[in-house]
């Protein structure tokens, strides 16, 4: 609704102007909080806290769908390939883990699952947290210390008491992006670019690493309405991106 207001010729330019803002300034942090999955792409259906910090950790296909075309009218608003990474981002996790084989879309993946094989019971969030042990473990040091610090990983966990009441996620970490590449360069003491290459590393072992946890409960429904969505957006995203592999998941 708000960027419909921006482009309004009627509207007065200053408020026209404000209404884009609102809609960027919310649009970086969500793709910065624990809502936006940074390892795998996609969001997860919504946030308990007002940072975007804790989500409820189930996904949904209409989410994506109109996540993926608010990103790319703030993509054509600005010409800033952040908000055309995001919508890459998400239509790389409807296509690797949502599409059926015959081409549709399933509906949702469930907010519950093991976190480990011998698991006795299901968790919210379990194939999404992590321990710092772990990432320490999978990172040579320089890049655990680069990780650590962009994305808020802690040794008791990130998550705060108030957002946390069955504790759950007591000495687990939600991955929240906390500060620009910039400034974790600075505080790492290293340069802007080797420091993005080492978290783009970074994420790329810890997505691996992720991918041998039980995943999540896949609702492989395949509903008209909602394909409808996710068909519009990768159509969009065709003709926005340039990327001919969206038209083709869209035919």
């Amino acid at each position: 609704f708000l960027l419909h207001y921006f482009a309004s010729s009627k509207a007065p330019a200053p408020q026209r102007q404000k209404a884009l803002e609102m809609v960027l300034f919310t649009l970086r942090k969500m793709a910065e909080g624990g809502i936006y999955d940074h390892l795998g792409g996609g969001f997860h259906r919504y946030s308990v806290d007002r940072f975007w910090h804790v989500p409820h950790f189930e996904k949904m296909l209409y989410d994506q769908a109109q996540l993926v075309c608010v990103y790319l009218d703030a993509y054509q608003i600005t010409s800033d390939p952040i908000y055309a990474n995001v919508a890459r981002d998400i239509l790389m996790y409807v296509t690797r883990n949502m599409k059926d084989t015959l081409g549709g879309f399933y509906s949702a993946e469930d907010a519950d699952s093991y976190r480990t094989e011998n698991a006795a019971e299901k968790v919210e969030g379990g194939f999404y947290v992590w321990r710092k042990k772990s990432i320490d473990v999978l990172l040579d040091r320089v890049s655990a210390k680069v990780f650590n610090r962009h994305f808020g990983v802690s040794e008791v966990g990130n998550v705060p008491v108030k957002s946390d009441p069955q504790g759950e996620f007591i000495g687990w970490n939600i991955l929240k992006r906390m500060e620009s590449v910039e400034e974790t360069a600075r505080y790492v003491d290293l340069s802007v670019n080797k420091t993005r290459a080492l978290l783009t590393t970074a994420r790329a072992k810890l997505f691996a690493s992720r991918q041998t946890r039980p995943r999540p409960h896949c609702d492989d429904k395949i509903i008209a309405s909602w394909n409808g969505l996710m068909i519009s957006a990768l159509a969009r995203a065709s003709h926005v991106l340039q990327q001919s592999e969206y038209l083709r998941a869209a035919e």
